[in-house]
């Protein structure tokens, strides 16, 4: 108390404004995080009733010379945006002529919420020297730094985002990174830290904020976090001697929010009484549970495949599903099962025909299995293998299997292949016994999380689920292990078909 009154006598009479953007560059956030009466008769004073903590940690990290990529998320009312806006701000105003961004899926959404934010920040702390161009969506300051807004939503058209252009950015910050897909963040990321940094000697920053959300910033920050990996992975050095790209996850609950109204905490806590996952996710910052209506496969179960061992049956029939990739993007993962238990795992980032081939052929003899319990994906460069190695050929779009004299409500195999493996996950049925590393199993429990229903499935027409091209843009890749492990569905099929040939 006697620190902020000693403070408050040498402030009278002090441009507030100017005092703000100088305790900013000093590293000093005590106006930002601390109460204040901006509009004070003795124009600023610090207050003593709260301090937002993990606010103040927030806005070190932005501010220091360690780290490249920082996300800032783990529930509702973390004051995730108004931490990003104090710092964009206050970044403009300490260090003319600097450029920045703020990016999100759509910019109907960012000119609703960060826009908004923004002019409240600039009235909370008097700042008027500014100006939004609406029509090339921008905002200029008096000293010539830019906050440009960006839309950053996925164009099957230009999968690579380069109508982003070549812009130099000092800095910036994308908002909500659950709905972005990746590569814009790695392409952002490669325009960051060009503009003016060395003059004013700031280094590169990319400012991620989020809810909870199975996403690529899922696996990349937060699941690195939580076990303990982030840190050691940040001071690896690669191979031409450069460090990695310094990565950091901060969690802000909305009870270490000194500055939340209560309503707004009541109003979280009601959400347990009628749906635990948006509690968990929006209250506890729980980022293993998935809000989403239209996830076929529960959470819990597609975290239990992996201690399912009463599924497990080594003296039943092995098979072998392979799903197929060449020199692209996508991983080629090849599967051998015994029964319903996935036992090894074969997988390659970039591959050729004779080298998946010779892959599967070593599965086969090592586990010995039939040719006839061999199934490939044979789109594209799977049908090269298939005719290799006398393979089953499994085709996403053929129709679906009748089983009886049930006539089947889905789109194709491929659809219905996607229903019955999420059922045999409700039900505790699929068992992943393969050795696999954390970031294997992360990636499969976020690939079997995309086992979505079609968000805007006409009841008139067949069964349809979410499409790759939206998985990839959702998750940042091709869900690669999720495509072979439902191609052990086709086996299971295939046995009702043998089974009413002999009941007929």
């Amino acid at each position: 108390m006697n620190r902020n009154n000693d403070i408050n006598q040498l402030l009278n009479g002090i441009d507030p404004l100017s005092l703000r953007i100088n305790l900013f560059k000093q590293g000093v956030f005590d106006f930002i995080v601390e109460g204040i009466a901006a509009n004070s008769e003795n124009d600023f004073e610090i207050g003593e009733e709260a301090s937002h903590e993990k606010q103040r940690r927030a806005l070190e990290i932005l501010s220091d010379n360690e780290h490249d990529e920082f996300l800032y998320g783990g529930a509702a009312g973390g004051a995730k945006s108004w931490t990003g806006a104090c710092w964009l701000i206050f970044s403009c105003l300490a260090y003319p002529d600097t450029n920045w961004f703020i990016a999100r899926n759509q910019l109907k959404d960012l000119l609703d919420s960060v826009l908004k934010t923004i002019n409240k920040v600039c009235k909370e702390y008097g700042i008027t020297g500014y100006n939004f161009n609406a029509q090339k969506n921008y905002i200029k300051f008096e000293n010539g730094s830019v906050i440009n807004f960006i839309e950053v939503k996925y164009k099957p058209s230009d999968p690579m985002y380069e109508d982003l252009g070549s812009t130099e950015y000092t800095g910036g910050w994308i908002e909500e990174i659950g709905e972005v897909h990746e590569m814009a963040a790695i392409v952002l990321g490669t325009r960051i830290g060009r503009h003016l940094n060395s003059k004013y000697g700031l280094k590169k920053k990319m400012f991620m904020t989020c809810n909870p959300k199975q996403n690529w910033g899922k696996i990349k920050f937060y699941d690195k976090h939580k076990n303990g990996t982030l840190y050691e992975e940040n001071k690896i050095l690669m191979d031409n001697g450069r460090k990695r790209i310094q990565r950091i996850y901060l969690n802000c609950l909305v009870v270490e929010n000194p500055f939340i109204e209560q309503d707004y905490i009541d109003g979280l806590m009601a959400k347990a009484l009628d749906h635990k996952p948006t509690f968990e996710r929006l209250f506890k910052g729980n980022w293993d549970y998935e809000d989403n209506p239209y996830q076929l496969a529960e959470q819990e179960m597609i975290e239990a495949i992996y201690n399912n061992d009463h599924v497990a049956q080594k003296t039943g029939k092995s098979f072998i599903t392979a799903d197929i990739a060449g020199q692209g993007s996508d991983k080629a993962v090849i599967g051998y099962w015994e029964g319903w238990n996935l036992v090894e795992i074969v997988e390659f980032d970039k591959s050729t025909a004779s080298e998946l081939i010779n892959a599967i052929k070593v599965l086969r003899f090592k586990h010995r299995v039939p040719q006839h319990r061999v199934v490939v994906d044979a789109d594209g460069l799977g049908w090269g293998v298939v005719s290799s190695i006398g393979a089953k050929s499994f085709k996403n779009n053929a129709s679906a299997i009748r089983i009886g004299k049930e006539i089947p409500n889905y789109k194709n195999l491929q659809t219905q292949c996607l229903y019955l493996l999420a059922d045999k996950i409700n039900q505790g049925e699929l068992y992943v016994s393969a050795d696999l590393s954390t970031d294997q199993m992360q990636y499969i429990n976020q690939e079997l999380a995309q086992i979505q229903s079609k968000g805007d499935h006409d009841p008139e027409k067949k069964l349809e689920c979410k499409g790759k091209a939206q998985i990839k843009q959702d998750i940042g890749r091709s869900p690669d292990y999720r495509d072979m492990i439902f191609m052990r569905i086709f086996f299971d099929l295939r046995k009702t078909i043998s089974l009413e040939t002999i009941w007929s």
